[in-house]
């Protein structure tokens, strides 16, 4: 099953500026548009009304990078239905072993907490595949199932997140170029820093994917088997 996360810019006369009564704009604001998810015919975090999510696009990008570490290793087999599962009824404990397994298990899912009334989406790799496991609040105004779950290759996963990190990228370098050529009236923007942080943001995808990560999987368990039963 194919998978792509589209996006798409706002004009640049219609992004919105930060600073109140001192307008400025910078990388992360000039991102200002619409994202979503499309997997094979699903297209996840897009509206029943066809719209996507009305935010800044890099904000997907960083959550899938800091995803990404995760989905280079397997999921267990008798960890699944922890790692997938709802955690508004777990056990308030304190221990190393449940902290590790809280972070372990937040590493799986898509941040989107500053939506209003926010899907939740977990993605775990299970045997070379990635499962993109959702649930949509209610009353659900997206364009899927309230409840799903499907899965994708892995390498196609990375291949796209890869390729939005190429667009992203792209459209970027030319809204930076849009920039120069066609100041913003009256919005402080710091040229010599934006174009410094699209560098240093250009390395982002490739530090994430050669993070080796350790993870010491007895410790997971008892952390999941004290906070829940799974």
């Amino acid at each position: 099953m194919s998978i792509r996360f589209g996006f798409e810019f706002r004009g640049l006369a219609e992004v919105g500026v930060w600073g109140g009564e001192a307008p400025r704009l910078h990388w992360f604001g000039l991102t200002d548009g619409w994202y979503w998810i499309e997997v094979g015919e699903l297209r996840l975090l897009q509206y029943a009304d066809g719209s996507g999510i009305d935010y800044y696009v890099v904000r997907l990008w960083e959550d899938l990078l800091q995803l990404l570490p995760a989905l280079l290793e397997d999921v267990p087999e008798d960890l699944v239905g922890f790692v997938s599962g709802d955690s508004l009824g777990w056990n308030d404990v304190e221990s190393e072993a449940a902290d590790a397994a809280m972070n372990w298990y937040s590493d799986h899912w898509l941040y989107l907490g500053y939506l209003r009334d926010s899907p939740a989406i977990c993605f775990s790799r299970r045997d070379g595949q990635v499962t993109i496991d959702w649930e949509m609040p209610e009353p659900n105004k997206f364009a899927v199932p309230r409840t799903g779950t499907v899965a994708v290759d892995a390498g196609q996963f990375v291949a796209a997140i890869e390729e939005f990190d190429r667009e992203l990228l792209a459209a970027m370098a030319a809204r930076i170029a849009e920039v120069e050529a066609s100041p913003l009236v009256g919005v402080e923007i710091d040229l010599e820093q934006l174009r410094r942080e699209h560098e240093d943001r250009s390395g982002w995808l490739q530090r994430a994917r050669s993070w080796q990560r350790a993870t010491d999987w007895n410790a997971i368990r008892a952390g999941a088997a004290l906070l829940s039963k799974y």
